[in-house]
């Protein structure tokens, strides 16, 4: 059974993989320790999540603002630190090549 913090990452990575932009940034992420990665990738994603949150309230309704904010906000670091792995996977990958 996966874990909601693994069908995170899954989902987040299927989306990040598969867009050349953010996969390039991926490769291009400081650090080649997962904590570091983790970090930055949360903070971004929480900065997206805040963005989505105040355009809902402005756009569709508080009610609706609430809802995507108990979804999205407070991933926690575990989906980030798989995500992070995963990015190191990556870099190595690339630096084989």
């Amino acid at each position: 059974m996966t874990s909601y913090a693994e069908q995170f990452a899954n989902d987040w990575l299927l989306v990040a993989e598969n867009d050349y932009d953010t996969y390039r940034s991926l490769l291009e992420q400081e650090g080649d320790e997962v904590a570091t990665i983790s970090d930055n990738l949360r903070e971004e994603w929480e900065q997206l999540v805040e963005q989505v949150v105040e355009l809902v309230e402005e756009k569709i309704s508080d009610t609706a603002s609430l809802f995507i904010a108990q979804m999205l906000q407070g991933q926690g670091s575990t989906p980030f630190d798989i995500i992070a792995r995963r990015v190191l996977e990556l870099k190595a990958e690339v630096a084989r090549v």
